[in-house]
């Protein structure tokens, strides 16, 4: 079930009902969200249930143990949590991975085995579920909240249906206290709630979904492509996996503000970012906001020497680019950003920046180049694929496809949107003071989502990881 769909359409006004006319009771509120993230989150594979509720359970406990316990043995349970969530990760998504490469070095050596892949099955959200475990855990043994008694509330923190299969990622200290009072019907929060998730199925359908074709074409069969036609695709899988993402985190976070819930933000117009520390300021928030937290800042931030800095950048964006998927073209693109990030710091510490207007834009303009570029990293299979497209790119000839053309208007939309947020210039559609210009433009925007959007589209990207 995704939420993009009519049956998502068709689960959530079966959902609100009893859940909006529960009478004020948190308790019954809570409990409903948890039997139908359950059902949400076992519709594809009922099996993955067991491990959700299993890695539930156990968090709940070594949470209530550690604020009864000795410090030694505070950080042993610490220890426990941390070992079995990274160790989740780890059996369900690198198993594979981990087996293959260990025989082909073997191999190397001349020593064969009939060693394979496991085949096993990653189940859908387990990295995001499993980083708001690891992250409660931590911030209940460091004492900035309190272990949560009520298994319900925890429970229903851990599968919140609209944020589980891709986020964003809550915090504990910000999600779980929203559970102790009653959430009733708010015009103005149902209002904002059905804009952005309009606004997230016009990024999805009307951007995403579109391109996709072309950019599965390309990529898949590049050696029947020219050069400008891999640029072309290797721009709008930028915009691709940006309205994609992002489509889904408006939508996630539309439905969560329709049900009465604040939910952390995921992306601030990082197609507008200055430089690469900018862009991850602004992409995923919540993920990159949990590697800054727990791995950056522990290996000692930015508060040491540079080559310590440089070691704790390409560590955070090494274990970033592992987080996304069993594959080196995900290692080798976080390493890439990691020198970026790195390297801009570098270049901020011994030149002046201008803040000309610009120069902001050139350097808008180098970021988005840079970041394609890593995106065709990240969307390449192998290192063979990646620099046979390199070469493809330096030939001549190329024709521009249809689907630039299908995709031109709704991206440009979006970052005619994105600009106006960025400069702050007060043209508002959506967000007007004039009701009848809201009313109109949620017209507009209904009838082309559903006129020219893929109703039928691909599930989302970060499905995956």
């Amino acid at each position: 079930m995704i939420i993009n769909s009519i049956l998502f359409v068709l689960f959530f006004v079966l959902f609100s009902v009893p859940y909006f006319f529960s009478k004020g009771s948190v308790k019954i509120q809570n409990i409903w969200v948890l039997f139908a993230s359950y059902i949400f989150y076992g519709w594809t594979d009922w099996r993955m249930v067991g491990l959700l509720l299993a890695a539930t359970v156990v968090f709940y406990g070594l949470s209530l143990t550690i604020t009864r316990k000795d410090e030694n043995t505070r950080k042993t349970l610490l220890l426990i949590g941390t070992v079995f969530g990274v160790g989740m990760l780890l059996y369900f998504k690198y198993m594979n991975f981990f087996t293959e490469q260990f025989a082909a070095t073997l191999g190397l050596f001349g020593i064969n085995t009939n060693w394979s892949s496991f085949n096993i099955v990653v189940p859908i959200g387990i990295s995001f579920f499993t980083f708001k475990l690891i992250s409660y855990i931590v911030e209940v043994y460091r004492g900035n909240i309190e272990a949560e008694r009520n298994f319900i509330d925890f429970a229903a923190y851990v599968a919140f249906f609209p944020t589980i299969m891709s986020g964003p990622i809550d915090k504990p200290n910000m999600f779980i206290p929203q559970l102790k009072t009653a959430r009733r019907w708010d015009d103005a929060m149902v209002l904002e709630g059905c804009k952005r998730v309009l606004w997230g199925l016009f990024l999805k359908m009307c951007i995403a979904d579109k391109v996709t074709p072309y950019t599965d074409s390309v990529f898949n069969n590049y050696y029947h492509h020219s050069g400008i036609t891999i640029i072309l695709a290797s721009v709008l899988y930028t915009f691709q996996i940006y309205a994609d993402f992002c489509g889904y985190s408006e939508m996630a976070i539309g439905v969560s503000q329709i049900m009465g819930f604040k939910v952390t933000e995921n992306f601030k117009r990082p197609l507008f970012a200055t430089n690469c520390g900018d862009f991850w300021r602004r992409w995923h928030m919540s993920l990159m906001a949990f590697f800054r937290e727990y791995v950056y800042f522990p290996l000692g931030g930015s508060r040491c020497s540079q080559w310590k800095i440089f070691r704790n950048t390409m560590v955070t964006f090494l274990v970033s680019g592992l987080w996304h998927g069993a594959n080196w073209t995900f290692v080798i693109w976080g390493g890439y950003h990691g020198v970026l990030v790195y390297g801009y710091r570098l270049y901020r510490s011994k030149f002046q920046v201008s803040s000309s207007w610009l120069s902001k834009y050139c350097s808008i303009l180098l970021v988005f180049v840079l970041c394609t570029i890593g995106w065709m990293v990240f969307r390449c299979d192998t290192f063979q694929q990646f620099f046979g497209m390199l070469g493809r790119v330096f030939a001549s000839g190329g024709l521009f496809f249809s689907w630039a053309l299908t995709a031109a208007l709704p991206i440009g939309i979006m970052l005619f949107k994105e600009l106006k947020d960025e400069e702050g210039w007060n043209i508002h559609l959506l967000h007007s003071k004039n009701y009848y210009v809201q009313a109109v433009s949620m017209a507009l925007l209904i009838v082309y989502v559903f006129y020219t959007g893929e109703l039928n589209g691909a599930q989302f990207i970060y499905f995956q990881f």
